[in-house]
């Protein structure tokens, strides 16, 4: 009995939603996330590609551009742990694909508003949270019934979850059908092991760089606070306490 994979492994996840296949799948999960006034007209994966070498990367990229409609672009990034600099990031992308949007004798007047009003209503910002879904089972009528599914998805920690969801609806079939081929290769479990041992020592390393960070500013500290006493650290002991790095 093969193990199933977690499709919130980012390897997986774009194995799952970034193949040439998963067009139907991927245009329902962001449906349900982004709930655009229009529909989606399409979704391009930018870097469909799988690295080589697993261990090494520091991330798997998923970044995907979406087509409304209506002219209307929509940048997607998926991250498997909370970051620092999300909404600053977020301005970037958002600002580097409203820039691939403006050509020459663009009328900037359009953009140009005063008083303190809103600047436009070209640009959102969408931020989901997976473990802040509600957790109860979506009910037809609601407007976040589909979302709530696929985070139930993402999240499912049994087959009967799994298999229960798929009833509900034929893409969310499509996606467990494509979860469970995914799982049955032996390649791409070998894969999703690397990237999980991989994903653990960058966490520890990151881990080991704070806690040496927090050292040195602690050791700073003490020398500080001596200092303000009047008490005189000799320089073998201001170094030998600024070279400490156990908290």
């Amino acid at each position: 009995m093969h193990k199933r994979l977690d499709p919130k492994l980012d390897i997986v996840f774009k194995l799952l939603f970034g193949g040439p296949d998963s067009q139907e799948i991927l245009i329902s999960l962001l449906t349900a996330v982004i709930r655009p006034s229009v529909p989606i007209k399409s979704v391009t994966v930018l870097n469909p590609e799988i690295p080589g070498e697993l261990a090494t990367d520091r991330g798997i990229r998923l970044d995907v551009h979406v087509l409304l409609e209506d002219g209307g672009h929509v940048d997607v990034e998926m991250q498997s742990k909370s970051r620092g600099g999300i909404r600053k990031r977020a301005l970037f992308y958002g600002s580097r694909l409203y820039d691939t949007q403006l050509h020459r004798g663009f009328e900037y007047k359009v953009l140009e508003t005063n008083d303190h009003e809103i600047l436009c209503d070209q640009l959102e910002l969408h931020l989901v949270e997976l473990p802040k879904l509600p957790e109860a089972r979506s009910t037809e009528g609601l407007q976040e019934g589909k979302l709530v599914d696929w985070g139930r998805f993402l999240k499912a920690d049994s087959d009967q979850e799994l298999e229960e969801l798929a009833m509900r609806d034929p893409l969310l079939r499509k996606a467990k059908d494509g979860l469970d081929l995914l799982s049955a290769n032996p390649a791409v479990q070998r894969m999703a092991l690397a990237r999980e041992d991989a994903l653990k020592m960058y966490e520890c390393e990151l881990q080991e760089r704070e806690a040496r960070g927090e050292a040195k500013a602690a050791a700073a500290s003490v020398i500080q606070v001596l200092e303000a006493r009047g008490i005189a650290v000799p320089e073998e002991s201001r170094l030998r306490i600024l070279a400490c790095s156990d908290l």
